[in-house]
């Protein structure tokens, strides 16, 4: 999944954000639908760096199971790129669903701002839901409702972004 937009938010402040892991329990978390939101998020105190290790759990659409998510930030190059691999696990029973993420956030100037693209890539996944083994609703899923979920919480953190260039000033997280 690739999401790109436009910020009025130079690359810096963009950046800025990402790499202050308590963020994205705002725009990821508080701001998000309650049904696919970050719950908690601990993280050493800091921008985050690469081999930055981070903790975090959440809700899952459609599910009363919640994920446990283990992350590696993997490339932080101030100000165009922050990447991290996630490994999540979903505890149902007998047979956890487990998976492993990328996630990558590339910035670039653009014109009163910078362009910022989100993608998401499922490297592994084992013991999936039953919903995303089955091949047309797994695809359905990564190219409909992923992006609309995920898409919020992509609006959410560039209009952080945004409102901090505005005051002059990276928010305080929740």
């Amino acid at each position: 999944m690739r999401l790109n937009r436009l910020s009025s938010a130079p690359p810096e402040v963009v950046y800025e954000i990402l790499s202050d892991l308590t963020t994205h329990l705002t725009w990821a978390g508080a701001q998000q639908s309650s049904d696919f939101r970050l719950l908690s998020l601990e993280a050493p105190p800091g921008p985050a760096t690469t081999g930055t290790v981070f903790t975090s759990t959440g809700t899952i659409p459609m599910s009363s199971h919640r994920f446990e998510d283990r992350s590696q930030v993997t490339e932080a190059v101030r100000p165009r790129t922050f990447e991290f691999l996630t490994h999540a696990t979903v505890h149902r029973g007998e047979r956890s669903m487990d998976a492993t993420y990328r996630h990558r956030y590339e910035i670039a100037p653009a014109a009163g701002g910078s362009m910022v693209t989100y993608e998401l890539t499922q490297l592994s996944v084992a013991n999936p839901f039953l919903r995303l083994s089955l091949p047309v609703v797994r695809t359905m899923s990564w190219r409909l409702a992923l992006p609309f979920m995920a898409g919020r919480g992509f609006g959410n953190l560039l209009a952080m972004a945004e409102r901090s260039t505005n005051r002059g000033s990276v928010p305080d997280p929740v």
